[in-house]
């Protein structure tokens, strides 16, 4: 099915922006969702303040005819509460389903961003996760325990729904400069656990963006892991960085170790990524390889690299002062209505 109407929840996020600027020379019809503003106005879609917490966005899909959902709006490096962040990656995601699959709802495709997270990570685990690794009956807590639920709806409202297709794509872990681990990684001395020096799988902006846009406007239903060629160890990472390893962590107790980190680094880890750094994370990405036809342009090591050199992509512009953001909207919407003055009289 060919795109035509498409909702893009979290627009104001950098990858969400980022898919919605891509995404706009080739739909007809692009409208976005968040609860803040975009960092600029698009002109080519239209943008509605919605929280995907709330029953109404379900109602947003009915009345603006959408035929294809791309659902960024799913925390995973967030600095909100675990509260928070439930309540957007769970009931979120729970609310948009209902909309999707209300009787009157017209759509036939959704894209659901999850997260390379949503295997965890501990001493036991395989070298390698592939999709169906998932461990639905795993005591996880934070990040992960979320991703599971939301994934366990998604999965549930496609079997329900076989008039829809759905994708999930597992995202890497991200390093760009606003993210956790990259504010870890960039420590000049960066506290480790002792002993321990994992392996690390990342994904570009560019990649993660890309993905998403192949999953909107071609066919491939199905659960996707996607992340850069390759590892990287967690010792080279730091040393690209050009900062010094201090394994000075204690290599048990979770909680303990995350205090340990906020207190003699200054940085808060999500506990996924506490564990992660412990014993890392690689997934299996064969299967998104041979449904895309396409693997990403940055591999884990590249990735690195361009952070280390500033030269990562820069995903979306400086963010719009309110004011600058609103004269963006009007000087668009007279842009509109001139344009369909013009067509009237031909």
């Amino acid at each position: 099915m060919t795109p035509n109407r498409v909702l893009v929840t979290g627009v104001s996020n950098p990858l969400g922006a980022e898919v919605a600027r891509r995404l706009a020379p080739q739909v007809p019809h692009l409208f976005g969702c968040d609860v803040a503003d975009p960092v600029s106005a698009l002109e080519e879609m239209d943008f509605v303040h919605a929280d995907t917490r709330l029953s109404v966005i379900g109602k947003l899909v009915r009345q603006l005819h959408i035929d294809t959902v791309v659902h960024l709006a799913v925390m995973v490096d967030s600095p909100h509460d675990v509260r928070s962040i439930h309540e957007t990656d769970v009931i979120g995601t729970m609310n948009l389903l209902v909309g999707c699959a209300a009787p009157s709802s017209p759509v036939r495709k959704l894209v659901v961003k999850s997260s390379q997270a949503i295997y965890g990570a501990a001493p036991n685990d395989p070298s390698f996760f592939s999709e169906d690794m998932t461990n639905w009956e795993r005591i996880a807590s934070g990040v992960t325990r979320d991703l599971l639920e939301m994934e366990q709806l998604v999965s549930e409202f496609a079997l329900r729904n076989e008039h829809c297709d759905v994708t999930v794509l597992r995202l890497g872990y991200r390093v760009s400069e606003d993210t956790s681990l990259a504010h870890y990684l960039s420590l000049p001395i960066v506290p480790t656990f002792a002993g321990y020096d994992p392996r690390l799988q990342l994904l570009h902006e560019d990649d993660a963006a890309e993905a998403i846009i192949r999953s909107v406007v071609g066919a491939h239903p199905g659960v996707f892991n996607v992340a850069g060629e390759g590892v990287i160890l967690l010792s080279q990472a730091i040393g690209i960085m050009g900062g010094r390893a201090a394994p000075i962590l204690p290599p048990y107790g979770k909680w303990f170790s995350r205090l340990g980190l906020r207190m003699l680094a200054g940085v808060d880890l999500p506990s996924h990524l506490a564990e992660m750094i412990a014993f890392g994370s690689v997934m299996d990405c064969a299967r998104s390889a041979a449904e895309f036809r396409w693997t990403p342009a940055f591999s884990s090591r590249q990735t690195m690299d361009a952070l280390a050199q500033g030269k990562q992509v820069e995903l979306i512009e400086t963010p719009s002062p309110p004011q600058e953001y609103e004269l963006q909207v009007y000087l668009q919407q007279r842009r509109r209505r001139e344009r369909n003055l013009i067509a009237e009289r031909n």
